[in-house]
């Protein structure tokens, strides 16, 4: 993912955008941006000028954002080029989530943090991150479908532990588009970095260009120094699963080279199977709207809106 991006996703973040309004925000920006001819080769004064001027004040960004229900004063801020950014910086080292969601986010970040510590990397492609996860809640509900008063039998004891995604079959296999999305968060907050690593495509769908290797941003570094040693002590039985399950499909499967992990999870059965776009596995069912939020900062301090 490009800097450009970030800038993009904090200034939607600014403007208290929907998950789904968020990333529409970004692709229209995006799309303005790269029909320009100047080409920014990292963040900087530069790109927010040509941000303020040529995007922002474009007639489709503003049309959207009054669509989106965006108050008048600030579309009139954007259309006249005089965007806060200060304010906008000082909400960059802040994401809001919920009690629950905070759980999925810190163990993506322990996924991240083990295959760190025992690969002495991070994951080196976002077709490895996608397929890490999916392993991770796949072994767990294979686990738990041992208990024959689980019904339905599709997995339903993932309402209890592992990831909350839901994975379809895709070209590149298993894919969850809310893992994506959830992955551009950590990014947009310093949870987690991406940089990009070779130009070389690998098979997923969003990585078609060139690989990137996602590790710990600053913020997840303070994160995981904190709640590492607390995650290997856990005492509930259904959260330690979930860690035990981590640490073990990074063991088995964080080594392999991205074409052998592809081989791999295309000759599992289900994947064999399924048709595009076909049910692969049913992740927990949470919602989190009406949940009290947290704000987690770049310093790794914690609290409550």
């Amino acid at each position: 993912m490009a800097r450009h991006e970030k800038a993009l996703l904090r200034v939607s973040q600014w403007l208290d955008l929907s998950r789904t309004e968020r990333q529409e925000f970004v692709d229209t920006a995006q799309r303005i941006s790269s029909r320009q001819e100047a080409a920014f080769s990292q963040y900087d004064e530069e790109y927010l000028e040509h941000l303020k001027q040529d995007v922002f004040t474009h007639e489709e960004v503003l049309s959207y954002l009054e669509e989106a229900g965006i108050g008048e004063d600030v579309v009139q801020d954007f259309s006249s080029g005089e965007i806060p950014f200060d304010e906008v910086y000082q909400s960059w080292n802040k994401i809001r989530y919920s009690v629950n969601e905070i759980l999925d986010l810190t163990m993506l970040l322990k996924l991240v943090h083990s295959c760190s510590e025992t690969l002495s990397q991070g994951i080196d492609s976002r077709y490895k991150f996608q397929k890490l996860v999916y392993l991770v809640n796949q072994e767990l509900a294979d686990q738990n479908r041992m208990d024959r008063d689980t019904t339905p039998y599709d997995h339903g004891k993932l309402e209890k532990t592992g990831f909350r995604y839901t994975y379809r079959m895709r070209s590149s296999g298993p894919f969850a588009k809310t893992l994506e999305e959830d992955k551009r968060r950590l990014y947009a907050s310093n949870l987690i970095d991406e940089e990009v690593m070779a130009k070389v495509e690998t098979p997923e769908i969003n990585e078609e260009n060139c690989r990137y290797r996602i590790t710990l941003g600053r913020s997840g570094e303070v994160v995981m120094d904190r709640f590492a040693s607390q995650l290997e002590s856990l005492e509930t039985e259904v959260l330690s699963d979930w860690e035990d399950a981590i640490d073990h499909v990074v063991l088995q499967f964080g080594h392999m080279t991205v074409e052998e992990l592809h081989e791999y999870i295309m000759d599992l059965d289900p994947v064999k199977e399924a048709e595009e776009r076909d049910l692969l596995l049913r992740g927990r069912r949470v919602t989190y709207d009406s949940e009290p939020w947290i704000t987690i900062s770049a310093g790794g301090e914690i609290g409550h809106v």
